[in-house]
């Protein structure tokens, strides 16, 4: 009888509370994050950075003749506190930040070389030229064509919104900046280069004064590097995705996902690829715990996919599920978080069925399991954590960029 009546009892609790697909977890409920503030008519914003109660956001401000960023700080009600424009003279794009260790704000971009101005002050004066055109035809008038962004460029923004500084490196070629994390000597940042035959990907370095280290080049077909991640012996992540053969690695699938270091001594380890032979794998997104974040396109399909590794880049946990954006990552106090656009029902969480793509932000204990789910009203640009404000999320709509959050640890 008591056999039986234990069976009966697990029978019903087993009806009553579904599981997820990583084991006899109770499923939870799709909750709304709360909305801290909608910016109407801000469109450009790339990403942002989240310290303590303050909230920075960065992007681009496009004009007539040329592009420049910009940064702005917010406090946890959304009210802007201060905004700089970040405008060297040049055509430039802000597309990557972090905060160093002395809580000054770098933010990263590319720019165009700067254009020499002549100082020759001589005088000539001439009688008014009459253009010729007898047939009046009308001319439309077109804006210049903006020279390529060749450099990386680096503002240094203090805390209160003042500019201390901008440095430049010289690339020599097309240049995107994809992420950059504070190191225990400055910054470091990676992204993709054009070469002569496609595009590497790069990793260079600066130390807080803005001397920035000879870049390192990873691939020369088509590679790219998109994330960071600081590891044990001041060693340094490095994430992205790659179609040839590097650091003595050949290619597994249509295009893999690729993980490697930078050592003190500034040499890539040998990449870890990864193995599906029927998919283009990309990471796009890392945490200093290692928990990766990208996607998987096979078929036709896009896949969101996080991954926990340990220090030594082995995998303890992974999960993927159907979406229409790589997956972004974002460790909390307890818990690891990714954001996605889903397409599909997610096992975990009760009644998830969208019926367009719809971003979610969901919550993993240390064993991948799902421990919280909340549904977000616009499309994700960026995720990030602090222990005042919780989850944080950015993200875009129709009218402009909004900012949630939740307190979830």
């Amino acid at each position: 009888m008591k056999r039986t009546s234990l069976f009966l009892v697990s029978l019903i609790l087993l009806v009553a509370l579904p599981v997820t697909a990583q084991g006899l977890t109770p499923a939870v409920a799709i909750q709304p994050m709360t909305l801290i503030t909608k910016l109407i008519g801000v469109d450009q914003t790339y990403g942002m950075l989240v310290r303590g109660k303050s909230i920075y956001l960065f992007g681009n401000i496009t004009g007539v003749a040329s592009t420049d960023g910009y940064v702005q700080a917010l406090d946890e009600t959304g009210q802007v506190q201060w905004s700089l424009a970040l405008d060297s003279g040049r055509n430039e794009i802000a597309t990557a930040a972090t905060i160093d260790a002395r809580g000054s704000i770098w933010v990263l971009g590319s720019s165009a070389v700067a254009i020499p101005v002549l100082s020759d002050t001589s005088t000539v004066t001439s009688a008014p030229l009459t253009t010729l055109n007898p047939d009046s035809v009308q001319v439309d008038l077109t804006s210049p064509q903006r020279p390529d962004l060749t450099d990386v460029i680096a503002w240094k923004v203090s805390r209160s919104g003042n500019l201390l500084g901008t440095f430049t490196l010289a690339m020599n070629r097309p240049v995107l900046v994809r992420s950059a994390i504070s190191t225990s000597v400055g910054i470091s940042f990676v992204g993709i280069t054009s070469t002569l035959s496609g595009s590497a990907g790069f990793y260079a370095t600066s130390d807080l004064n803005g001397l920035m280290s000879k870049p390192l080049n990873l691939g020369k077909v088509d590679t790219e590097l998109n994330a960071l991640a600081k590891m044990a012996n001041s060693t340094v992540g490095i994430f992205g995705a790659s179609s040839e053969s590097i650091s003595g690695t050949k290619l597994m699938g249509q295009r893999d996902g690729i993980i490697s270091s930078v050592s003190v001594a500034g040499k890539f380890s040998k990449a870890i690829r990864s193995s599906n032979s029927k998919s283009a794998r990309s990471w796009q997104s890392a945490t200093n715990s290692l928990f990766l974040g990208g996607d998987s396109v096979s078929d036709g399909r896009m896949d969101a996919v996080v991954t926990k590794f340990s220090a030594t880049f082995v995998p303890t946990w992974t999960t993927r599920y159907p979406s229409s954006s790589p997956a972004m990552t974002a460790d909390g106090a307890i818990s690891r978080f990714a954001l996605f656009s889903s397409t599909s029902l997610i096992p975990g969480i009760k009644g998830w069925r969208p019926a367009k793509e719809t971003s979610v932000l969901i919550g993993f204990n240390a064993r991948g399991a799902i421990t919280s789910a909340h549904r977000v009203a616009a499309a994700p640009i960026s995720i990030g954590y602090t222990r005042d404000l919780g989850v944080v999320v950015l993200g875009r709509g129709t009218l402009g960029v909004s900012i949630f959050h939740t307190l979830t640890r």
